[in-house]
C-alpha cells in the first residue's frame, strides 16, 4: 500500500447504498491515462477504464505484480489474468494475487467529495455489488489520489476506519473466476454522480493462454465497431 495515499482515506463515512446488481464495465473512454502513475513506476497506464464527471477524473485498470505474467483486456474493461499466489516478489508473497487493480481519481475543482472504491473477494461472476468490500474517503478540493493495489492485501479483510470488507472472503489467489472493481464517485449527501468500473477473469497459467485471449476478443470488438458502422 503506497503510505502517500493514506492520508486521502481519512474516514468511512457510513454512506449505505442499496444495490441489486453486478458490477459490469463502465467508462467514458478506454485507453490511456495519461499522467497516471498508479502510486508506482512502470505501471503501464495504456488500458484505463475512465470516467470524467465535471471537475473530476476516475481512473480503474488492471497489471501485472512485478515480474508476474502480463494482464491482457479485451478493450472493453474486461481484463485477463492468471491464477497462482506471486512467488516471484522478494520476499514471495504467495497470498497476493498475480496481479494488482490500479485506482486513480483527480479532483481539479473546488468542491469536494465521498469516493468509494469496491473490490471482489468472490470467484463467482455476476456477484452482487452490496456483497463487495468498500473503501470509502472524503476527495478534497484539487486533490490527485492513485495507488495499486492487490486482493491479498491484509487491511482489505478487516474492517477498519475506512473499510468494510467484503461479505465472501477470504481471497484465494489460485481460484479461477471473474472479480469486480467499481470506484464511484458520489456527493456529499452520498448520491452517486458517476463510477468507473471493470471486471478481471482469473484463468489457469497456460503460457501465453491470457495474452491470446484478450488478443482474440479485442480483435471481436474492433470488428464489431468496425461493421457496426
Amino acid at each position: 500500500m503506497n503510505s502517500k495515499a493514506l492520508p486521502s482515506l481519512v474516514a468511512f463515512l457510513g454512506i449505505v447504498t442499496a444495490t441489486a446488481a453486478p458490477i459490469t464495465p463502465t467508462y467514458d473512454t478506454f485507453g490511456t491515462l495519461s499522467g497516471a502513475t498508479f502510486g508506482g513506476t512502470g505501471i503501464p497506464n495504456h488500458a484505463v477504464a475512465i470516467t470524467t464527471i465535471g471537475d473530476v477524473t476516475l481512473g480503474l485498470t488492471a497489471h501485472a505484480r512485478y515480474s508476474n505474467p502480463a494482464v491482457s483486456n479485451d478493450g472493453a474493461g474486461t481484463f485477463y489474468a492468471v491464477n497462482g499466489g506471486d512467488i516471484y516478489s522478494s520476499p514471495p508473497q504467495p497470498g497476493y494475487a498475480r496481479w494488482n487493480f490500479g485506482w486513480y481519481v483527480k479532483n481539479a475543482g473546488m468542491s469536494s467529495y465521498i469516493v468509494d472504491l469496491r473490490y471482489d473477494f468472490d470467484p463467482a461472476t455476476a456477484t452482487d455489488e452490496g456483497l463487495l468490500g468498500k473503501a470509502s474517503a472524503l476527495l478534497g478540493q484539487d486533490s490527485l489520489v492513485q495507488d495499486s493495489w492487490n486482493l491479498g492485501m491484509g487491511f482489505l479483510a478487516l474492517s477498519s476506519s475506512f473499510v468494510t470488507p467484503p461479505t465472501y472472503s477470504p481471497f484465494n489467489p489460485s481460484v479461477n473466476g471473474e472479480y469486480s472493481f467499481a470506484l464511484i464517485l458520489r456527493d456529499l449527501s452520498g448520491k452517486e454522480l458517476g463510477r468507473s468500473a471493470i471486471n478481471v477473469r482469473v484463468v489457469p497459467d497456460g503460457g501465453g493462454t491470457v495474452a491470446l485471449l484478450g488478443l482474440g476478443l479485442g480483435m471481436v470488438g474492433w470488428f464489431s465497431r468496425r461493421f457496426a458502422r
